[in-house]
């Protein structure tokens, strides 16, 4: 599968860890020189002085890209310059102290409204057949002494000190979480079309990206991979499965070349265990980001317009319930609408005889059952069983009648997954097909 670059900048990233050093540090000292102020071409000018052997000139380089990005609102950027110069042997605890300090929750600065803006793209120009290390090296000094003095330029003029946007999961967290999160988190890099996590496997960490794009990916039953959204630098990916245990519900694959940095499994609960207030905030941090994937990715809340949308759900509890719990089973009544977040869940039908079980689907996050038996007020024509520990929202029968009252496009859409379902049990029962109406799976 080709996978593009999103600009210039992603270009010199991935040429600078292919070790394409002089053709790096020539292309990224032209983007500087034209926009002195692009931190993300001073980050990587910073870097391509290191690998071209410019130790002092790059330590300069990433120390002041670092303070200028945490000053201005890109912590992520900030991240990257830092490790890659603790990764050259620079001391950078004081630094790492100061973007603490300016993002924890509660920093006064940080206004959680705000997102961070992704870098703009950025034509790659024209660089040479062939570039000497010598001259690429002086370019890149010139341009990283022209953007610092630029940068010393635009604080030195600067009325008052800029908002700060908020940043997922780490700026939720107090300044002593987070310094030990950062503490023992480890930077990491995934080349273009590199699996950063996989559909179905067991989460073992979670990622924060730093710089780069990275893409979601889904794989239906039926086979067909899903683009699901895009990831700009700044974005959390992993954790829910991290929290629940649960397989990931998708794959997430670098776009382009991405650094970023790798937080694991038992490292999160050894923190958790020290102190539980980082676990209630990586727990409430995961339930927003599932309701906001439920949101995207359930095919019953999809019709329903986004004010709608938040609407009905702020309708539904939330519940968790343990592998091999049972929450409708076949011959009664459904106590209500279940949509999963994160987990999964077995539909098994009694043969026609009464005897064995058969298992006629898997449900997965943004499945929904229990709907027709709702509908048609009657039992449920099969049995559902989690797989294992799974969070749900439930939608009660009663608030589940108003809804369907209240928004027809959300009883069409039921309809029409009942249909489907109908489909899948008559090819597996070897049944005759009959109407909707008639027979759904639950």
């Amino acid at each position: 599968m080709a996978f593009m670059t999103a600009s210039g900048l992603d270009t010199v990233r991935e040429w600078l860890w292919a070790g394409d050093r002089a053709r790096a540090g020539w292309a990224v000292a032209q983007l500087l020189q034209e926009e002195p102020s692009d931190l993300h071409a001073f980050a990587l000018c910073g870097s391509a002085l290191l690998e071209l052997g410019r130790r002092e000139d790059g330590v300069a380089a990433l120390r002041t890209c670092a303070e200028a990005a945490t000053e201005t609102g890109n912590l992520p950027l900030a991240l990257s310059c830092l490790f890659s110069l603790s990764d050259a042997g620079e001391a950078v605890d004081e630094l790492f102290r100061t973007a603490i300090a300016e993002y924890h929750r509660g920093a006064p600065r940080v206004d959680p409204k705000l997102r961070l803006a992704p870098p703009l793209p950025r034509p790659l120009p024209e660089v040479p057949p062939s570039v000497e290390a010598a001259e690429a090296a002086r370019l890149a000094q010139a341009a990283a002494k022209a953007a610092a003095d630029r940068w010393a330029f635009e604080r030195s003029t600067a009325i008052e000190r800029p908002v700060l946007p908020a940043i997922p999961f780490l700026g939720n967290l107090s300044a002593e979480s987070m310094g030990k999160v950062l503490a023992n988190a480890e930077a990491v890099v995934f080349g273009p079309g590199t699996r950063i996590v996989e559909q179905g496997a067991e989460g073992d960490a979670l990622f924060l990206i730093l710089c780069g794009w990275a893409k979601v990916v889904r794989q239906s039953r039926a086979g067909e991979e899903q683009v699901l959204r895009r990831l700009a630098p700044g974005s959390v990916v992993g954790e829910v499965a991290l929290v629940t245990r649960a397989p990931r519900v998708a794959s997430v694959v670098s776009e382009t070349g991405v650094q970023a940095l790798r937080l694991r499994r038992e490292v999160v609960e050894e923190l958790a265990d020290r102190e539980p207030a980082l676990a209630d905030e990586l727990v409430e941090f995961c339930r927003q980001k599932m309701l906001a994937n439920l949101l995207e990715t359930s095919p019953v809340l999809r019709p329903l317009g986004e004010v709608e949308r938040e609407r009905v759900l702020g309708d539904f509890d939330r519940r968790v319930l343990p592998g091999g719990a049972v929450p409708i089973r076949q011959g009664e009544p459904s106590p209500g609408l279940f949509l999963i977040v994160v987990g999964q869940a077995e539909v098994l039908k009694r043969d026609v005889d009464g005897g064995s079980l058969i298992r006629l689907a898997v449900l997965g996050p943004g499945d929904v059952f229990g709907e027709m038996s709702l509908v048609l007020e009657g039992p449920a024509t099969a049995t559902v069983q989690m797989v294992y520990d799974s969070a749900l929202l439930v939608l009660p029968r009663e608030r589940f009648l108003r809804a369907v009252e209240a928004h027809p496009e959300l009883r069409e859409e039921l309809e029409r997954v009942a249909k489907e379902r109908e489909e899948e049990t008559r090819s597996l029962l070897g049944q005759a097909s009959v109407a909707a109406d008639d027979i759904t799976l639950v």
